[in-house]
């Protein structure tokens, strides 16, 4: 393993579980999948929880079923408001400080132009028109001995389409889809009897068990694309970087790299992309070389992992439903 690279170490009924845990809804199905027993299943999801190893795990839906669409500014300016903003964090490039601004709008144009309007006209916009992340059966990641292995020389560009604009939404999201949005974001074993005991908090009334296991099997699941897998080293060692890329071959590098196992994420526009992670260092020149030969510009930023701003998913998404009900009135 020449050009494969250690990433974390993780014994064997962890990597079994995570495993499972990609395409499973509960504790029983990841042990059944697995093969582990359901006790040591739930001990293992209950330590990941409590963040007590370089794992997380997280509940995806597809965005564009929703009509919904992810989009990612690197920008000069430190902004007090920014409408549909998830998350501001602190990147630095040969000295100098930007900030990244990420954001989860309607896929409308006006939502669109109301996201860029904020910035200035230099700044750097990628839209997710397709957002892709690591997946524990990635091809260029070996898992032996204990170790998660990314191997550089098994990274191949190979689909080099452009994405497309979103689809027209298929799912109208409501009130009772976004409490359990909610909940499935904060963990993705949340039973809806806890969202049940709270929809008073959040809603200001109590929805019934019965009316959101509805919603669930007829919006929720329907829009679930699984559950996503991020791996964490140590940040003292290898610190996080975000990958701006440029060109018409950045979709198909942006594809190919979250392909490794410190890829966690990849925005992915037309002609441009960006992609995040924890590479190691001797991971880079390799990478580099391998890019030689494309059509694509990459600028290379430290991010820090600490949030300037924090906006919860509950609000943003509340947000998001009471803006598209004036819209549409």
């Amino acid at each position: 393993m020449s050009f494969s690279f250690s990433f974390v170490a993780l014994n064997e009924p962890v990597w079994r579980c995570i495993k499972a845990a990609e395409s499973s809804l509960s504790v029983s199905e990841i042990a059944h999948k697995s093969g582990l027993q359901t006790w040591e299943v739930s001990r293992i999801i209950n330590n990941i929880k409590r963040g007590g190893i370089g794992v997380r795990l997280g509940f995806e839906i597809d965005l564009e079923k929703a009509g919904l669409l992810e989009v990612a500014t690197i920008s000069h300016k430190s902004l007090e408001r920014v409408p549909y903003l998830r998350a501001q964090r602190i990147l630095r490039v040969l000295g100098r400080k930007l900030f990244l601004y990420t954001g989860m709008i309607p896929a409308e144009d006006y939502a669109v132009g109301e996201w860029l309007s904020n910035f200035e006209e230099s700044a750097l916009t990628v839209r997710a028109l397709e957002h892709e992340w690591w997946r524990t059966d990635s091809s260029a990641t070996i898992y032996h001995d204990g170790w998660v292995y990314g191997d550089v020389e098994a990274v191949k560009v190979t689909d080099k389409s452009q994405p497309v604009f979103p689809a027209e939404k298929k799912i109208e999201l409501d009130d009772e889809d976004v409490l359990l949005l909610w909940a499935k974001f904060r963990w993705p074993f949340t039973s809806l009897r806890e969202a049940e005991r709270e929809s008073e908090k959040y809603l200001g009334r109590t929805v019934s068990h019965q009316v959101l296991s509805w919603h669930f099997r007829n919006h929720v699941l329907k829009l679930w694309a699984g559950n996503r897998v991020w791996l964490y080293a140590d940040t003292q060692q290898v610190p996080y970087r975000l990958l701006y890329l440029e060109g018409s071959d950045a979709p198909a590098v942006a594809r190919a790299l979250v392909q490794l196992p410190w890829f966690h994420t990849a925005y992915i526009d037309i002609e441009k992309a960006v992609v995040s992670g924890q590479p190691p260092c001797a991971s880079m020149p390799h990478l580099y070389k391998a890019l030689g030969d494309l059509d694509v510009d990459v600028i290379e930023f430290m991010m820090e992992l600490s949030t300037v701003k924090w906006v919860p998913i509950f609000g943003l998404l509340s947000q998001i439903v009471k803006r598209k009900k004036v819209v549409n009135a």
